[in-house]
């Protein structure tokens, strides 16, 4: 059974709703999406549901994740590179924590769920190197001989749109579109982002482990 149909089953609804809005939200929230964040209206996307025994069912499959500070707020930042939604915005403090509160783990960046007196609706990322030394174009070129014919995957998680770089081309070899890839990420993302950590982060999603390693031991 796939994941879409245990939505569909949790939700007791027809094979015909597979891929219906409310299937997908609960897809999207299984990977990390936040139907409790408030816009600059004051409204969450849980609000925006408009058959209430729908609303019930997601808030029973996906309650809110509370601040484990003041365990009155929702939480809206998130760690990583662990990945703890832990904290609300009146107790996340503007600079980012060394550690997370959870798991302790060195915190290399932060998400920060927008709430209601921004005036973007939107998720926003604030990261500042915590001891992660920045990364040389040098470095670029090593991961890049690691990744081989995978550089692809690494894009998706870093956010490079490919299709702007026009290097899917059977006439580049694959170190080359690498490392055109990351070099295009490197030039166009904040400084302060620019970092091993950042880079590492992104391959471990990407299940690229030599290329990990090989950072690794770059940064030490």
């Amino acid at each position: 059974m796939t994941m879409l149909d245990q939505y569909l089953k949790d939700l007791k609804l027809g094979k015909k709703e597979r891929y219906s809005d409310v299937v997908v939200a609960c897809y999207l929230a299984h990977h990390g999406a936040n139907f409790y964040c408030k816009n600059k209206s004051g409204r969450t996307p849980l609000d925006l549901i408009e058959k209430e025994n729908f609303k019930k069912t997601l808030n029973m499959l996906f309650p809110p994740t509370q601040c484990v500070f003041c365990e009155d707020e929702v939480a809206t930042e998130t760690f990583f590179p662990c990945r703890h939604l832990s904290l609300c915005k009146k107790c996340c403090l503007p600079k980012i924590p060394k550690r997370c509160p959870m798991c302790r783990q060195n915190i290399t960046s932060k998400n920060s769920l927008v709430g209601p007196n921004s005036s973007k609706m939107e998720v926003q990322m604030v990261a500042g190197p915590v001891g992660s030394p920045q990364l040389k174009e040098k470095d670029l070129l090593r991961v890049a001989k690691r990744l081989g014919r995978d550089w692809w995957q690494v894009a998706i998680f870093l956010g490079v749109d490919t299709t702007k770089l026009k290097i899917d081309d059977e006439s580049i070899d694959a170190v080359k579109q690498g490392y055109l890839m990351l070099y295009e990420w490197y030039r166009n993302c904040d400084p302060e982002t620019r970092t091993h950590a950042t880079l590492r982060a992104a391959l471990e999603e990407a299940e690229c482990v030599a290329a990990m390693e090989c950072l690794s031991l770059d940064a030490k």
